[in-house]
């Protein structure tokens, strides 16, 4: 894993730019104690649960039933859950959470499309999504150390107090599974594919 401080990130597209200002928005307020590994743990069935229930509205537009959601579909779908994008920041948000570049999304692509509105307060309706987004934003809090919006590897030694947690082998498995394009730094959408995986969220999931 490449070696970085969270000093040197310079985000790749203003939606990345916009996403870390976000973040940073709500983990940076004034008197918010920072989140316990330990705790955010015993919040993960709650997160399944809620991400789980958000299957039968993907299931709702993905009208073909192929198991994806294409661009047409989203902004249909986006539209009908009281967000509150243009059609250009569909876009942009639509090849964000395309983790494949297949241009279509599957049901977790889905999801981090979601969790993105959320934070930039595109979804006036989250339909079940709040609780796990603040699961999502506390998770992603415990391993951005510096607060700056983004994960870097070689700060997150120093964000554990929980010796399981603090293994150098430990954070580099976390690291990579995070990092999907190995460069170093975890943008949000990167940090929720495998917060899905951890809170044993399936694809299969039914409402």
């Amino acid at each position: 894993v490449k070696e970085i401080s969270s000093k040197d990130y310079q985000p790749e597209t203003p939606l990345e730019h916009k996403m870390a200002e976000a973040l940073k928005s709500i983990t940076r307020v004034e008197g918010r104690k920072k989140p316990k590994f330990a705790k955010i743990q015993l919040q993960f069935p709650k997160a399944a649960e809620a991400f789980g229930k958000i299957n039968a509205i993907f299931k709702e537009y993905d009208v073909d039933k192929n198991g994806l959601i294409s661009l047409a579909e989203i902004q249909e779908s986006l539209s009908n859950l009281g967000g509150t994008a243009s059609q250009e920041e569909v876009q942009e948000l639509f090849d964000t959470a395309d983790a494949d570049g297949s241009k279509s999304l599957d049901f977790k692509e889905f999801i981090v499309f979601l969790c993105v509105c959320a934070l930039l307060g595109m979804l006036n309706d989250e339909h079940h999504l709040e609780s796990a987004f603040k699961v999502a934003v506390d998770a992603f809090d415990i391993f951005d150390v510096k607060h700056e919006g983004v994960i870097v590897f070689s700060e997150m030694s120093h964000s554990f107090d929980d010796d399981a947690m603090a293994s150098p082998d430990i954070l580099l498995a976390r690291m990579q599974e995070m990092d999907q394009d190995g460069n170093g730094y975890v943008i949000f959408p990167e940090f929720l594919m495998a917060f899905m995986d951890w809170v044993g969220m399936d694809d299969e999931d039914e409402d």
